[in-house]
């Protein structure tokens, strides 16, 4: 009973958050609060434009040479373009083994919900691609600018978030065996799962409340969300974002290092071969020093930056980083394959069978030349 009324409570909370992110949310973007005389609107983003329309003239000389140069024309896609053609067969077989090949155990949950976020980015890159590709020309509209937007954003946190449960997990079941048996239910591993979207999500619907897109004439493109036009106080996003990177990031990762440093300095006096927990330790710490680190510090460091010029190129460090942060959809199946030892099995024996039926298949044909050369020799 006490468990039922706490969940009961956490519910509500959350849906008190949810329906004030959205009321806050709507009336900041349609103006449901009376404008201040005199007070100037602020901005962001490599500078904001005040009017309550989104298509504006001209773009600066540096806001143009950014958006048109190599960096965002041809580097970022090109990342961008590195993870879905790897993420994406990679994160649809790990999807395949966890989902239907391997045994159902509360940690094979989130390897799958962290693979299902992946999955869920990769889908909407192709966009991202060719905005870049088209020189930051946003082509598909208002509300799927907003919606890959918020896409990519749920991602890194999910992910993140998703990777401390697993290392909380991996704790409990390496450091306190015993504990984790009466602690690793499936039912608390579905909870946390669901608990874990709702936030997210919850966190995030801010991205599809706020306008992403603002359309020039000179040059004539479409930016998507590069550039903020400003018809609304938006000062409320600058904390948001900040307790994003707090609560989204900093405390998270904070968790990871005491569990992975626990883990390491339990295994360390064993004599028993840690490989596997090694590498799994390794590439935890990789995905957050290469995917989440830069990006949350830059834009921890931009958001507290006041010189225009500096906050500016503070952003297009960030927005580099952001693209390196997308490599965590490549990285994390190699994640499942040192977390889960059911997971090895399951790969290992579907390579071994793929390459058993090329083997056969080049064995055959070998043998059908090998046939046709005998049969025109005789001829």
């Amino acid at each position: 009973m006490a468990s039922e009324g706490r969940l009961a409570s956490f519910a509500t909370t959350l849906c008190t958050t949810i329906c004030w992110l959205a009321v806050h949310g709507f009336c900041q973007v349609h103006g449901c609060s009376p404008e201040i005389p005199g007070r100037k609107r602020s901005g962001q983003k490599l500078g904001s434009y005040y009017g309550c329309n989104s298509t504006e003239n001209f773009l600066n000389t540096s806001q143009l040479d950014w958006l048109t140069g190599p960096l965002t024309t041809i580097f970022l896609p090109t990342i961008y373009s590195t993870v879905l053609f790897t993420g994406l067969p990679a994160n649809a077989l790990a999807i395949w083994v966890l989902a239907v090949k391997i045994k159902k155990v509360p940690s094979t949950l989130f390897l799958l919900n962290l693979a299902t976020a992946d999955m869920f980015f990769v889908l909407v890159l192709p966009f991202k691609i060719s905005y870049h590709f088209l020189g930051n020309n946003w082509l598909f509209g208002e509300a799927l600018c907003r919606m890959t937007t918020a896409f990519f954003y749920v991602n890194i946190h999910c992910s993140i978030l998703f990777l401390t449960c697993i290392s909380v997990d991996r704790y409990f079941s390496l450091v306190h065996p015993f504990k984790a048996r009466g602690s690793r239910g499936w039912r608390k591993s579905v909870l946390i799962c669901i608990a874990v979207w709702i936030l997210v999500v919850a966190a995030l619907i801010p991205f599809l409340l706020v306008p992403q897109t603002v359309t020039f004439k000179s040059p004539d493109i479409t930016t998507c969300h590069d550039i903020t036009a400003v018809c609304y106080k938006n000062d409320w996003l600058l904390y948001y974002m900040l307790g994003l990177v707090v609560f989204g990031f900093a405390i998270p990762f904070l968790v990871v290092v005491f569990c992975y440093g626990a883990i390491i300095l339990n295994l360390t006096p064993k004599s028993r071969n840690h490989s596997r927990v090694i590498w799994l330790v390794f590439l935890v710490f990789f995905t957050f020093l290469l995917c989440f680190i830069p990006s949350n510090v830059l834009y921890f460091s931009y958001s507290i930056t006041n010189l225009q010029e500096r906050s500016n190129q503070l952003y297009r460090w960030y927005t580099v980083a952001l693209a390196l942060g997308s490599f965590n959809s490549s990285i994390d199946p190699f994640i499942y394959y040192f977390t889960s030892r059911d997971f090895r099995e399951v790969v290992k024996t579907t390579v071994c069978i793929a390459n058993g039926k090329n083997s056969l298949i080049l064995g055959r044909t070998s043998e059908q030349l090998l046939q046709k050369k005998a049969t025109v020799s005789s001829g």
